[in-house]
């Protein structure tokens, strides 16, 4: 998984209104210290699959909340969060696999 992906979450919530900058992003989106994607990028790893369980698991829950309005803005917001929350959750999938796939996990 790639920091890249990381980065366009925040930027696409910055573009909401939703964040401000990336420390806001890191502690109130992945519940990680505000220099989290920093040093991801300075160790060239990539997020953890609970860091991206922890946002996806965010954004459905405001996406269930938003949906309750009958607000036009809250419901874009709504299906924004929703497509954002697909991303992490096809992140968390190809790593799950990934891992279950690997030559020394497939011995019989």
């Amino acid at each position: 998984m790639s920091v890249k992906l990381l980065e366009h979450l925040r930027d696409e919530l910055i573009s909401c209104g939703v964040v401000q900058n990336t420390p806001e992003f890191c502690r109130a989106w992945l519940g990680r210290s505000e220099g989290y994607i920093r040093t991801l990028r300075n160790h060239g790893t990539g997020p953890s699959v609970e860091t991206l369980t922890v946002c996806s698991h965010k954004l459905g829950h405001y996406r269930d909340r938003l949906r309750e309005s009958d607000d036009g803005e809250h419901m874009r917001l709504a299906e924004h969060f929703e497509r954002l929350k697909v991303l992490c959750d096809s992140a968390i999938a190809r790593h799950a696999e990934a891992v279950w796939r690997a030559p020394e996990r497939m011995r019989a």
